[in-house]
Parts: structure tokens; C-alpha cells; sequence
């Protein structure tokens, strides 16, 4: 097996905890005010990239260099706009919020690419 399926899946691990501790951590507080950073993280971060890692075990995809350029993006991309966004919402300070999106838009569009090019050679156990 390529290497990207298992990078994605382990920073999809890793963000999830972040995300959790995070959340703990403004429920002991009582201060929600990062939750829209907060549930961009998890989802951005947890969700999209166990996908993509997902996708590229099951399709045979990993190997290709659009693949690797996705996930540089995504992985960046998600944990910046996640700090971001919550450095926006304290300071009102946008710029890291805007470039991480950035990122993450990049990566949205690479993966659709990969997606939309790349036969898939799914393993069906046949």
C-alpha cells in the first residue's frame, strides 16, 4: 500500500483528537465562542481527510503526484483555517483564516480533478 491513504487517516486521527480536546476544553470553560472553528477543524480536518485517504485505498489512486499535491494542500490547509478562523473571531485578525481556505479550496478542487480523470480501479474482491 502507498503511504497517502495512511498519512490521511493519521492526521485525520490526530485532528480528531485535537478537535475533541478542543471541545473539551470549552466545555469545562463555558466559553463557545471558537465552536465555528472548532467544527471546521473537525470537519475539515477529521472528516475530509479520512475520506481522501479513504478514496485513494480504494481506488488505486495514491500513487499519483496529483494526489500527493492534494493532500499537502488539505492537510496545511485545514489545521490553518481552523487556527484561523479562531484568531478572526478573537482579534478580527481574517489573513490566516483567508489562506487557509485558500488551501483548503485548492484541495477541493485538485481532489475533484483526481476524481473526475482517474478511472478507478476499485477492488471488489473479484
Amino acid at each position: 500500500m502507498n503511504n497517502l491513504p495512511r498519512i490521511c487517516w493519521t492526521s485525520s486521527a490526530l485532528i480528531a483528537l485535537a478537535g475533541m480536546l478542543w471541545g473539551l476544553q470549552m466545555a469545562i470553560s463555558g466559553d463557545h465562542s471558537n465552536l465555528a472553528a472548532h467544527a471546521h477543524l473537525s470537519l475539515l480536518g477529521w472528516v475530509s481527510l479520512a475520506l481522501y485517504g479513504t478514496y485513494y485505498h480504494l481506488a488505486g489512486v495514491a500513487r499519483l503526484r496529483l494526489a500527493r499535491l492534494q493532500v499537502l494542500f488539505a492537510i496545511p490547509g485545514s489545521i490553518i483555517m481552523g487556527i484561523g478562523i479562531a484568531i478572526a473571531h478573537q482579534t478580527g485578525a481574517e489573513e490566516l483564516a483567508k489562506a487557509g481556505s485558500l488551501m483548503v479550496i485548492i484541495s477541493a478542487a485538485l481532489f475533484a480533478a483526481i476524481t473526475l480523470t482517474s478511472p478507478l480501479r476499485i477492488n471488489n474482491g473479484g
